[in-house]
């Protein structure tokens, strides 16, 4: 068998593909924990929460490279078709890109100047919580497709999901534009560095759903390789 699709169907390794689902799941806690730190931050103004909550991002990415490292491990070791290790693990490091995403954002919000960051126009929070919100959906949507490909279940379904997390990201991509809208506009007083460190959290938070979407297609593609 030359497709992961039905490597997975055949349930081998069971191991790696446990393991797989973990990390998935152990990556949609980080950007879980990024939100409902960002939400301690901007709507209740507890910084001190919100510190917490952001190291707590940071342990539970780090947790997620150790699966990734111990699927990597195993998959060296294995006995399998070279095809299916390559996919497998190129799909193991595209899901961690999510929690890296999510944990670049945290780990800013750590330094950051929070009276530069909350005196922030609230339209811009506003925007951020939103983009923050999709996220969480959205990557819930891509664990349902990690978890229907282990399971090799119908593709329609699969390909459904992956229209979602699409346009999912679309809808961020649109509130970033928005929140850097309103940051060009209305905040000549912010700190130069702390206008440089608000810039690069947005990216880092748009790459999260960025990452989820570059997932996604990969799985799609992975269907589709079924078939040859």
């Amino acid at each position: 068998m030359s497709s992961l699709f039905e490597w997975f169907k055949s349930r081998n390794e069971e191991s790696a593909i446990n393991k797989t689902l973990i990390h998935a799941q152990k990556v949609l806690e980080c950007v879980v924990e990024f939100e409902k730190g960002l939400s301690f931050l901007i709507e209740e103004k507890d910084v001190d929460l919100a510190l917490k909550v952001f190291f707590r991002v940071n342990e539970l990415e780090h947790q997620a490279d150790g699966i990734r490292r111990n699927i990597l491990n195993g998959l060296s070791k294995a006995e399998i078709n070279v095809v299916i290790r390559e996919n497998l693990t190129h799909l193991v490091k595209r899901i961690d890109d999510v929690a890296n995403a999510a944990n670049a954002s945290a780990r800013i919000l750590t330094y950051m100047n929070y009276g530069d960051f909350l005196k922030l126009h609230k339209d811009v929070h506003e925007y951020l919580m939103k983009m923050a919100n999709i996220s969480v959906d959205c990557v819930k949507k891509l664990t349902l497709m990690v978890d229907r490909l282990i399971h090799a279940e119908e593709e329609e379904e699969i390909h459904q999901l992956g229209e979602e997390v699409n346009f999912l990201e679309h809808k961020v991509d649109d509130l970033k534009v928005n929140v850097y809208r309103n940051l060009v506009s209305n905040h000549p007083d912010v700190n130069p560095f702390s206008a440089i460190e608000i810039h690069n959290c947005i990216s880092a938070m748009e790459a999260i759903t960025d990452n989820a979407e570059e997932v996604a297609d990969y799985i799609i593609m992975l269907t589709i390789a079924k078939r040859t």
